[in-house]
């Protein structure tokens, strides 16, 4: 504990998240769906489109929840929490006064 400002230390941490690619790979990807699927023949046939986006879906989805699990599993599983006791003689049974 800081003695000159009474601030205690801290007993928890933040962690921000590293940046990640894959959400703009997935964008990428439903808009590949989608346009595989409205588009008619525009330079790709649409199926192929299709294809290409639900890849980029399925590989983008598949790296975001592996990045995911591999943070949650990183994180620390017990912190040192300060703690204030109440010394059991300081508790006494109710009484009723009426």
């Amino acid at each position: 504990m800081n003695e000159e400002a009474g601030i205690p230390k801290p007993t928890e941490t933040i962690r921000q998240p590293a940046p990640s690619w894959a959400p703009v790979v997935f964008a990428f990807g439903i808009l590949g769906l989608l346009a595989g699927t409205f588009a008619s023949g525009f330079m790709i046939p649409p199926l192929w489109l299709a294809i290409l986006g639900a890849a980029f879906v399925v590989f983008a989805l598949r790296a975001m929840i592996l990045r995911g699990v591999r943070a949650f599993y990183a994180l620390p599983r017990e912190q040192d929490a300060p703690r204030a006791e109440i010394p059991v003689e300081s508790f006494h049974a109710p009484t009723v006064e009426d």
